[in-house]
């Protein structure tokens, strides 16, 4: 049995001989999550079938469909949220003739017990990728020989294959540690740029979280957050991710607890004066710009933020002081104590090597309540590639936002009054200075010093001097 990566590796070395890399992304993915779905279906029925001797397959065999076949597909809906036909199970489908045409086929006939995800997988054509069945079929081997240890060999999968649409999973963790509510229990969370659902699923590692909710506007991004969420035991019923545009589709959704996410940076949206008849933007009187829908994004997401609630927003630091719509937009929030706290990130720490901050917002901040601002831009581990937080930079931002605190050259609480002189603007740079003082130069102590170099270099040019006359009247032996 092989770890996910090693399949990976091989996968990819045998597929780049006959196809773009972006070409084969969503079916090895797709491939890897099916073979999971076909073990976990067949490994837990064959536990409850052991003590009648018979397994998974077995037990829809014509004298025992009736009585074993019918019950273990009526739990399988009900307990993992999906069934597999015995003859689709993925090590049937790899000894079959036409292979291609039997995964197709197979995966389009899952049974979800919540039809909504029923469509899951239309667009998926193994025949008609530009590959030959015998070479494919080399890869769906070596997927049979993974050994599902745990999930997050899922997250390392995702990785590597997505890079540059994926959150780094430390920027993750900062935030579900940002938004923790002890002893609560999150009945819905969301995020209105789902991607991977990688930010979604931190929040479960130190919460129990019953719902949650995303939209996310790419069909392959879409497709590989709701694999991610089921092979990470969420069931289908508690997941409710939409392929559309959040911030042109307005849907109906109840109230959050929880809210985390990382939309596109400086995405371009169709910013129609229509959109203004909605709540979510009616109070902000402008539209953000269409060359960027950062603030789209954030007010989206608070317009369904419960009172009690948090979120916090990985984006451009472009936010904190744009000017123009942007600016009544911020000057919205801070008026309506909406803001609780800027965070200033190291740069790198995306591929879009951009200015970025968390920012965190509550509904239910004391009335003249202080901003807290923390630049922590000055704290991480260089890398070649992608910088990165270490746990100990992590920590440190999230207890300084826990316990409101000030530290010199790191973070500040700011009034609102502070902030209105300066005019709304929310640079970081304002608020927490980190300017290191150099030691001042001693002007006459440094000449002193130069005249006794000086000084020096003129009494050893001498004996230079001395020296090479002593070698060139030196008498001849």
């Amino acid at each position: 049995m092989e770890s996910i990566n090693e399949v990976i590796s091989l996968s990819s070395e045998i597929l780049l001989e006959n196809m773009k890399s972006e070409e084969y992304q969503q079916d090895l993915i797709i491939a890897i999550f099916y073979k999971y779905l076909s073990n976990k279906i067949e490994k837990e029925n064959n536990k409850k079938l052991f003590k009648y001797n018979i397994n998974f397959q077995e037990a829809f065999d014509d004298e025992n469909n009736e009585f074993y076949g019918k019950k273990i597909k009526e739990e399988s809906l009900k307990e993992l949220g999906y069934f597999i036909k015995p003859e689709n199970l993925y090590t049937n489908i790899i000894t079959n003739k036409n292979i291609l045409l039997k995964m197709d086929n197979a995966i389009k006939e899952i049974e979800f017990q919540d039809k909504k995800l029923s469509n899951l997988f239309t667009d998926i054509n193994f025949q008609n990728l530009e590959i030959n069945e015998e070479t494919f079929k080399e890869v769906l081997k070596s997927i049979d020989s993974i050994n599902f240890k745990d999930n997050d060999q899922f997250n390392d999968l995702m990785k590597s294959l997505m890079k540059k649409s994926y959150t780094p999973p430390e920027i993750s963790l900062l935030l579900s540690k940002i938004v923790y509510m002890k002893n609560k229990i999150l009945n819905n969370v969301y995020d209105a740029a789902c991607g991977s659902c990688s930010t979604l699923l931190k929040l479960k590692e130190n919460q129990e979280v019953i719902n949650y909710y995303g939209q996310e506007f790419d069909k392959t991004n879409y497709t590989i957050g709701i694999i991610n969420l089921i092979m990470h035991d969420i069931l289908p019923k508690n997941i409710h991710i939409y392929h559309e545009d959040s911030t042109i589709s307005q849907r109906q959704l109840p109230l959050m607890d929880t809210i985390v996410s990382h939309p596109p940076f400086l995405k371009k949206w169709a910013a129609s004066k229509e959109l203004l008849k909605e709540k979510r933007f009616r109070n902000y009187k402008k539209l953000p710009p269409k060359s960027k829908a950062d603030f789209a994004f954030i007010e989206t997401m608070i317009f369904n933020l419960k009172k009690d609630g948090i979120m916090a927003v990985a984006i451009p630091q472009g936010v904190l002081f744009r000017a123009n719509a942007e600016k009544e937009i911020r000057k919205n929030f801070i008026l309506n104590n909406y803001i609780d706290c800027v965070i200033g990130l190291p740069e790198k720490i995306f591929y879009k090597n951009i200015p970025t901050c968390i920012i965190v917002f509550k509904k239910n901040r004391d009335k003249n309540e202080d901003i807290l601002f923390i630049d922590a831009s000055q704290y991480y581990e260089k890398s070649n590639s992608l910088n990165n937080l270490r746990n100990s930079d992590i920590d440190r931002i999230v207890e300084t936002y826990r316990n409101k605190e000030e530290i010199e050259k790191y973070s500040h609480l700011a009034s609102t009054q502070e902030i209105l002189n300066n005019d709304y603007n929310l640079n970081i740079k304002l608020y927490v200075n980190t300017y290191q003082q150099k030691d001042k130069i001693d002007v006459s102590e440094t000449l002193e010093e130069i005249n006794k170099i000086e000084k020096k270099i003129k009494s050893l040019n001498a004996e230079q001097k001395l020296l090479i006359d002593q070698i060139i009247n030196y008498p001849n032996n």
